[in-house]
């Protein structure tokens, strides 16, 4: 009997340890999963100069935040380079703060939980604008924290936070200016560190003031090294400057064209109606999502996602050099501190548009016949228009088939079919044409623009076009 009783006092002892242990395991994972179902929903301001946004944004977050303070916006980053990701957060320490924060969220391999690394103010004020960059800009082989975005002036601002041997993190420069420029060193002779530039307005006319600042190691911070007055460079002025952005875009709004480099064109539309940015090159065509513009002057600042659902920002920085020339650079947010170089930064020139062209062709009756001849393009591209058979030679590669035109809705289309040695179709390619006519109405030049037609009409590809001078 006291056999049986021992045996049924064990049992109840192990079935109340187990209880316990699962328990202890459940509290351990929730504790250990990022707060996905403890949502903080918040209602963001717009203010008068920025860009509307959702009135709701969800975030998530993987540390609570504390009494008082409102998370705005959680970026994933490997800060350390370790096998787990590290949490930016950007958040504001009350409702009535116009200064906003970061907060850095590392895991724990020992508690196996989030835990609240680090906090700094930072410079930006304008949330759509902030990229975060992990970067060693002090040449001590740790990966440093950048925040780069706009204030409320739409100035410039770079805030660096010095990643510390502890582990920890402080903050090492703080500037704000008409442009901030952080110069990559020269490693040729051994690491060094960066150095930053900014340049603010000049109380003289036609000059701005450019202050150097240069890293001391001794005292652990960037110093100021010099402050030079010099001339702007810039003298065209696009409108009557300030930060009207809607002025900015449309005078953006056509087609432009990198050809500084030979063998890599490359092309940037902005698609005002559909709000995107369009690059392209002989490849590929990648469209971006515009998310909000900020305007400074003669610089327009595009926040924009390569899909609605990606947190990679990229900030595109537009600098209006002349009225048919435009400086292109691009700041990507980073997972690590390997940078995306896609090549799309440079100086682009704008594509003059169709309606430029001293003469076009009545659309009223249209006579394709006076189209058939041969014509000579640069790059050695080579048009032969006729009844019964055509060549096309664009991008290095020949094609030969049957050219039909069709006055579609109002445009003048060249529809040309390729057909192979074997008698099969190939590649069929759409152009929208324009003409430039003599007196007696002989073409000297056509313009031929890549487009494809739809339900909806005709659609241009925003390519760079192809211009041909006829020869006989």
């Amino acid at each position: 009997m006291l056999k049986r009783t021992y045996i049924a006092a064990f049992l109840v002892a192990s079935a109340f340890a187990a209880w316990l242990v699962a328990l202890q395991r459940q509290e351990n994972l929730q504790a250990a999963v990022p707060i996905e179902n403890r949502t903080v929903m918040l209602e963001v301001p717009s203010g008068k100069n920025e860009v509307p946004s959702q009135n709701t944004i969800q975030q998530r977050a993987k540390i609570t935040p504390l009494p008082g303070e409102i998370f705005l916006k959680t970026i994933d980053v490997n800060l350390d380079d370790d096998e787990d990701f590290e949490q930016v957060i950007l958040s504001k320490k009350s409702t009535a703060s116009t200064s906003l924060e970061i907060v850095v969220a590392d895991f724990s391999q020992a508690l196996g939980v989030y835990f609240r690394h680090f906090e700094g103010p930072i410079a930006a004020t304008k949330l759509d604008s902030i990229i975060i960059q992990p970067m060693d800009v002090t040449a001590d082989g740790l990966s440093d924290l950048l925040v780069q975005g706009l204030d409320a002036s739409n100035d410039q601002t770079l805030t660096i936070f010095r990643r510390l041997s502890d582990r920890g993190y402080v903050r090492v420069f703080s500037g704000a200016g008409s442009e901030v420029t952080l110069q990559d060193p020269d490693n040729s002779g051994g690491a060094s560190a960066a150095s930053i530039v900014v340049q603010t307005p000049s109380d003289s006319p036609g000059m701005v003031v450019q202050t150097a600042y240069t890293w001391n190691n001794r005292l652990s911070s960037f110093e100021k090294k010099s402050e030079t007055s010099v001339r702007q460079n810039n003298a065209f002025a696009l409108g009557s400057g300030g930060t009207d952005a809607q002025v900015f875009l449309s005078w953006l709004n056509r087609l432009w064209t990198r050809n500084t480099d030979a063998s890599d064109p490359r092309s940037l539309f902005l698609d005002v109606k559909n709000n995107a940015l369009i690059f392209g090159d002989q490849q590929i065509q990648q469209r971006w999502i515009i998310k909000s513009a900020e305007r400074n002057e003669n610089r327009l600042y595009l926040t924009c996602s390569t899909s609605e659902a990606s947190d990679l920002d990229r900030v595109v920085v537009i600098d209006a050099k002349a009225q048919d020339e435009i400086a292109v650079g691009i700041i990507d947010q980073q997972v690590s501190h390997f940078r995306r170089d896609e090549g799309w930064s440079g100086t682009y020139s704008g594509v003059a548009p169709v309606a430029a062209l001293p003469q076009s062709i009545m659309r009223s009756e249209p006579n394709f016949d006076i189209f058939f001849g041969r014509y000579l393009g640069n790059d050695d591209s080579v048009l032969v228009l006729g009844p019964s058979k055509s060549i096309i030679v664009i991008d290095k590669k020949y094609r030969e088939g049957i050219a039909k035109f069709y006055d579609y809705h109002g445009y003048q289309v060249l529809d040309f079919l390729q057909i192979k040695p074997n008698g099969l179709a190939g590649e069929r390619l759409l152009f929208v044409v324009s003409a430039e006519q003599s007196g007696d109405g002989a073409i000297r030049r056509v313009r031929l623009e890549p487009a494809q037609v739809g339900p909806d009409g005709v659609r241009i590809d925003y390519r760079p076009p192809y211009e041909f001078t006829k020869t006989s």
